[in-house]
């Protein structure tokens, strides 16, 4: 039988294949088009023609995707039996095709009924609510699905597909089998041979990786539209459920107990150690830790001021306090930071955008060992922390406005869930493709849409809007057409960059440009009807990830961001202490305090502009606390302890006082008490 061998066999087996992978295509373009008629909304589809053309092209591309996948062990077996040259191994081989087949596209259509279902209850794809089904009462569960006449429907339509999936995997394998010579491929070169084996295997890569840019096919690209339908339409409901089991994965990895991690017995012993600062001492309880209200304001209830908090990609401090004439990274920014208020003794939540989201939004700090919010089920519950509350209870129209994909780590539905009146993100803009970057619109476009929502005077209520950007991003890309300032790098930032960072002038271009365009946006609005009006903060997620090489001493300068706040003139009674620490989530009720009349809320942040004290954190273990400074060691639970120079913000080590001990208290206090408010 050795003989019957020939590189025939394998060649034409590629070409066999293709009908089976092409049938399969057809069957989930026919299922996205069926779905498409069960859930839209044909009121409103009508004026999204093109973009639903967009949703089913891209749609194509994550089945095909999903395709490649599945084939790429066909194909490596198929090049395996080439090289041995085995008649037996390459008719074990097919025979074993039409079970493989049969088995996963049957599973695929599973796992898209399943979704199907899964959309029609909750109007999403494959989130972490899936789990529900063996965390909540899986028998009462099982039942009231059972009562659902459609899921009977699906079951035989089902076990049809199931039947024509193996009838034709079986057509397959005989086809296979019974080889017959569609080339000849028996006179070619062996190198002829080998490029042909190459190209099978980069298609199958190339497909299966989805896009040709930096980054992979994922959900992230299928914000092509302003409606959320259509942009949830083309994605393929593999994709949603990997993502879901990857974190529910690596959530459960890290799923700890933050007061048995620091080792507290009691709730007596957290409200001790939050005593280090003043105001918590007559605390009683833990909650009434995070129950707050604004005092008073008759000025901010009189005049219901808008509210507009900015959130800038990669907006680090260190650029900033080297800005000058030959690094002007500031540009037109540096007036504004002059004239108005901006903190500077200020810590991000932590290193990763999503850390600065959830910190802001939900009024906490980000914990250490555990997930972020947003990619565990606790995603898809309404907080008393949230950052909204208080604006909705005003009568204020909240709008939550992203730079980029609002598909990213879910944030459509984060946002909506906190209780965002308006959610609007990269999909909500048309732009040209020289105005959008691997992450999102420019910010020019970012700013242009911005200041669209301020106007936009529909409903005649007072706004808060949350504005993220996503233009200092990596890979930095200029603007066509804008000519930076100078940009001759200081030897401080020199010395925390690499040089292949160093080599990449872009980075420091994107800042300045982004900078440019903030301060546009400040100037129309002191220049507008809003100047009287309207509250302006502005902090960045984190510090550009480029500052990496880093000592002790410059460990403050490595994570920190500014806070810029614009007040209106008579809503700044009195003289701000800018020396004073901060964190992301101090940032809302700061501006709870500026905006906002005898109104209650929770927050494990505090007023910055109504306390004489406060602390700094990070999720990394570093606290600030006027001038000392700690960085917790969460393998050994020992601290470092430094003093902090205010005016440097360089940190300089030192013998642990009783201060710094109480600081790292402190710090385990707050994460331990966030803890237990989560999970409460």
């Amino acid at each position: 039988m050795e003989e019957r061998f020939n590189s025939n066999l394998i060649f034409n087996s590629f070409l066999i294949l293709i009908p089976i992978n092409a049938f399969m295509l057809f069957l989930m373009t026919l299922y996205r088009f069926v779905f498409f008629l069960y859930f839209a909304d044909f009121s409103t589809v009508g004026t999204l023609k093109i973009y639903i053309l967009k949703a089913f092209l891209m749609g194509l591309r994550f089945d095909m995707s999903v395709m490649a996948y599945i084939n790429a062990p066909i194909t490596l077996i198929l090049i395996f039996c080439l090289l041995l040259k085995n008649y037996s191994i390459f008719k074990l081989s097919i025979s074993l095709f039409k079970y493989y087949y049969t088995l996963v596209f049957s599973l695929l259509f599973f796992v898209i009924f399943v979704d199907f279902g899964f959309f029609s209850y909750f109007k999403d794809h494959y989130n972490f609510l899936i789990f529900g089904i063996f965390e909540d009462d899986t028998i009462a569960l099982i039942k009231t699905i059972a009562l659902d006449y459609r899921l009977y429907i699906a079951l035989i339509i089902f076990g049809l597909l199931c039947f024509v999936i193996y009838k034709f995997s079986y057509w397959t394998y005989k086809e296979l089998k019974f080889n017959e010579r569609i080339i000849n491929t028996l006179y070619w070169k062996k190198l002829t041979k080998t490029i042909i084996i190459i190209l099978i295997v980069s298609v199958n890569f190339i497909i299966a990786r989805g896009s040709f840019s930096m980054f992979p096919l994922g959900i992230f690209y299928s914000q092509i539209s302003p409606d959320l339908f259509v942009n949830k339409l083309c994605i393929n409901p593999v994709h949603p459920l990997a993502d879901t089991i990857y974190y529910k994965i690596k959530n459960s990895n890290n799923t700890m107990n933050l007061k048995d991690v620091f080792k507290y017995s009691s709730d007596d012993k957290i409200i001790d150690d939050l005593n280090f600062l003043d105001f918590n001492k007559d605390k009683l309880v833990i909650k009434d830790v995070f129950l707050k209200k604004t005092a008073e304001n008759k000025i901010a209830e009189q005049i219901k001021p808008n509210v507009i908090l900015i959130v800038l990609e990669g907006f680090g401090e260190l650029p900033v306090l080297n800005n000058n004439q030959q690094f002007n990274v500031l540009g037109d920014l540096k007036k504004h930071f002059d004239s108005d208020t901006v903190f500077y003794n200020f810590l991000p939540a932590g290193f990763i955008t999503i850390h600065a989201i959830e910190s802001i939004i939900l009024n906490i700090p980000q914990r250490p060992f555990v997930n972020q919010i947003t990619q565990t089920s606790d995603a898809f519950k309404s907080f008393p922390s949230s950052a909204i509350l208080p604006y909705k209870k005003a009568g204020y129209h909240s709008i939550a406005l992203y730079g980029g994909s609002m598909t990213w780590r879910d944030l459509e539905s984060f946002f909506k869930t906190q209780g965002f009146d308006e959610i609007v993100g990269e999909g909500n803009i048309t732009v040209k493709s020289k105005d959008r970057h691997a992450w999102g619109i420019n910010d020019d476009q970012f700013f242009e849409l911005l200041k669209e929502k301020l106007n936009d005077k529909s409903d005649n209520k007072p706004k808060f809007i949350y504005a993220m950007s996503t233009g200092t991003h990596p890979p930095y890309k200029r603007p066509n057409g804008y000519d930076p300032l100078p940009l001759e790098i200081p030897s401080q930032i020199k010395g925390m960059m690499s040089t292949k960072d160093l080599d990449n002038k872009a980075i420091f271009e994107l800042y300045q440009f982004a900078n440019m365009e903030l301060a546009k946006f400040i100037s129309m609005v002191k220049e507008s009807e809003f100047a009287n009006n309207t509250i302006i903060a502005v902090t960045g997620d984190h510090n550009l990830r480029e500052l990496s090489n880093y000592s002790d001493e410059d460990m403050f300068l490595r994570y920190a961001v500014p806070l810029y706040l614009y007040i209106p003139k008579q809503l700044k009674n009195k003289e701000i202490n800018t020396s004073i620490n901060g964190s992301h989530m101090d940032i809302m009720p700061t501006l709870y305090g500026l905006s906002l009349s005898d109104v209650e809320y929770t927050s494990v942040g505090n007023d910055l502009l109504n306390i004489s004290d406060n602390v700094a954190f990070n999720v990394s273990g570093l606290a600030v606390n006027d001038n000392i400074a700690i960085k917790y060691n969460f393998i050994d639970h020992s601290i470092k302890s430094f003093n902090f120079d205010k005016e440097t913000k360089k940190l300089s080590q030192t013998d642990t006082t009783e201060n710094h001990k109480k600081l790292a208290n402190y710090y385990k206090a707050i994460m331990t008490a966030t803890d237990i408010l989560i999970k409460n």
